[in-house]
């Protein structure tokens, strides 16, 4: 006991915000240490607590140790189903256990999902696009890349192009980019987005593919569908790397894919160069599109070439697990319902490069994790627990299509009728000096004042989404719970700094173009761990009153995603 004291007291004193940057080296046992005796340290006595509404105490320092371990390489990038993410798994349950939280699942942490796997054959990808002026083959990784899917092992389609423009059926805005072409055995080429007109969370179902495209191309007989990106902000380089990785879905019960799209044989991806090559062969040129989808006055139509893509996919099945803690409340009654936060644990694990090919995920989302275990930490050694439980879910393959997130939504370790609400923290950007965040759904239930008055207590600005072209609220792990009819927030941080000298929206975009899902998103990355700190005790004020309030969340009347996932729990008559 001594040692240990001893031990606690000699690196609270050495390390009292200190830099901790290293090289890209196993110092697994010296994080796990700094981990343990920082969160000591900031367990120090303090009366606010839960009960009152006052903010909790937490270590900026104690976030950063978290992040930095789980980037490590010693995780190889944290994919699902590998043995990388396996050990980051076993050291979030442990961090769990070692605050004295209950298992989540059973008497286990651990909830474990079955995947389908498919990837594409080195070599085997061929695209040739026929037009009038003959055949021209594309050039594999430089013009377009493609994604695996689980219709056979060879793969090879032949149909005309019909452009759809956006891809969208959306009556609320009068808009049908289906209703006057025939797609029955052919190719659609669809722009990624949706209308403006939608707004940015419901733009953001519009624009899914999963939720919205995908579901109304099969519908109406599409065999295939080429994407083109028109948004700001996007990586290629992340795009061709994506689609080199295996592609997961999760298994239903009876070993059946979510999700599959089994009609649609084949999905492309095309780059830029590929797509003005494409429109080059059409009646409409690639500026032309692009114009028409800025001003959205496209018209969908036939484009009068056809394509052929082949491919061999190799499938397979793995294994994963969601770390599953939770909180008992304080109240008797109350203590029967949940509040869920969650955060994504896995990344892109291996690249084919040469040299440095760990994706390690020091941001995408290492930084979501230790973030959620320092609000653990809080509730845990507050004083007075909430009224409500609050399960803590470390979730597996967001990164393959937020199916961890998705199978605890439809396989919760609670009655899903007793989940309240989810809070989800995706991407915690440090890169500056953090003065707003952006609490991306809010406004579509209840959510939205308990958010207002969170950040206000904390001393932090609430921003509205920057990016609502980009449809975030649908591409992390909140958007299953909301398909289950529970209201969700995601949480990130905004553009507002008080740093002299520094444009947050350009270090994002530039994070987003050079570093994202590749090498470098690792701890050399800049991490403001006072922001940490913030952000972290706001999503504790939002959590909190979410569990202490008597009533529990609800969609606004009328509200898009109450209407189409509402329940009678859930639902503003």
């Amino acid at each position: 006991m001594r040692v240990g004291w001893a031990i606690r007291y000699t690196v609270c004193i050495a390390v009292p915000g200190g830099t901790m940057r290293a090289n890209k080296r196993p110092r697994h046992l010296y994080l796990t240490l700094t981990v343990a005796v920082l969160a000591a340290c900031s367990q120090q006595p303090d009366d606010r607590d839960a009960s009152t509404g006052a903010i909790p105490v937490i270590s900026g320092d104690a976030i950063f140790a978290h992040v930095s371990l789980l980037a490590d390489d010693l995780y190889e990038g944290r994919e699902a189903g590998t043995r990388g993410y396996q050990l980051a798994a076993r050291y979030v349950a442990a961090q769990f256990e070692g605050m004295g939280l209950q298992p989540g699942n059973g008497d286990s942490f651990l909830q474990t999902v079955s995947f389908a796997t498919a990837q594409i054959e080195k070599g085997s990808r061929e695209l040739t696009i026929d037009s009038d002026e003959g055949s021209r083959k594309y050039a594999t990784f430089e013009e377009y890349t493609s994604s695996p899917t689980l219709a056979g092992a060879d793969i090879s389609v032949t149909a005309p192009l019909v452009f759809v423009g956006y891809g969208v059926n959306a009556p609320s805005i009068e808009r049908n980019d289906y209703e006057n072409v025939d797609l029955d055995g052919k190719i659609a080429v669809v722009v990624s987005g949706a209308p403006a007109a939608l707004g940015s969370e419901v733009r953001a179902f519009y624009r899914s593919t999963r939720y919205h495209k995908y579901p109304e191309l099969e519908k109406r007989g599409a065999i295939g569908v080429i994407s083109l990106q028109q948004r700001k902000i996007w990586s290629e380089g992340a795009a061709v790397r994506g689609s080199k990785d295996e592609k997961y879905w999760s298994l239903d019960a009876h070993d059946q894919p979510h999700f599959a799209f089994d009609g649609l044989q084949v999905t492309v991806t095309m780059l830029e160069k590929g797509g003005r090559e494409l429109f080059a062969a059409s009646p409409l040129s690639f500026d032309q599109m692009a114009a028409s989808i800025e001003a959205e006055n496209y018209t969908p139509m036939d484009l009068g070439i056809s394509a052929t893509i082949t491919q061999r996919v190799h499938g397979g099945r793995v294994t994963g697990d969601n770390v599953v803690a939770i909180l008992e409340g304080s109240d008797p009654v109350l203590k029967d319902e949940y509040v869920v936060l969650t955060a994504h644990l896995d990344g892109k694990g291996l690249g084919d490069e040469d040299g440095d090919n760990i994706y390690n995920g020091f941001y995408d989302n290492a930084s979501g994790v230790g973030t959620m275990l320092e609000v653990a930490r809080a509730f845990a050694t507050a004083e007075t627990r909430p009224k409500r439980s609050i399960v803590f879910v470390a979730t597996v393959g967001e990164e393959k299509g937020l199916l961890g997130a998705h199978h605890y939504a439809n396989n919760p370790t609670v009655p899903v009728e007793a989940i309240v609400a989810n809070v989800n923290m995706d991407m915690v950007m440090l890169l500056w000096e953090a003065q707003d965040v952006v609490a991306f759904g809010a406004t579509h239930s209840s959510l939205q004042g308990i958010v207002e008055r969170a950040t206000a207590r904390v001393g932090i600005e609430l921003s509205p989404d920057p990016f609502p072209e980009r449809g975030y609220f649908t591409r992390s792990d909140q958007f299953p719970f909301v398909q289950q009819g529970i209201p969700a927030v995601f949480f990130a941080t905004g553009f507002k700094t008080t740093e002299d000298g520094v444009d947050p929206e350009a270090l994002y975009n530039h994070f987003m173009q050079t570093h994202y899902h590749g090498a470098t998103d690792d701890e050399n990355l800049r991490f403001h761990r006072p922001s940490a700190a913030r952000v972290a005790a706001a999503n504790y004020m939002i959590t909190a009153e979410i569990a202490n309030n008597n009533q529990r969340p609800v969609w606004v009347k009328d509200d898009f995603f109450g209407d189409l996932y509402g329940t009678e729990l859930t639902r503003t008559e």
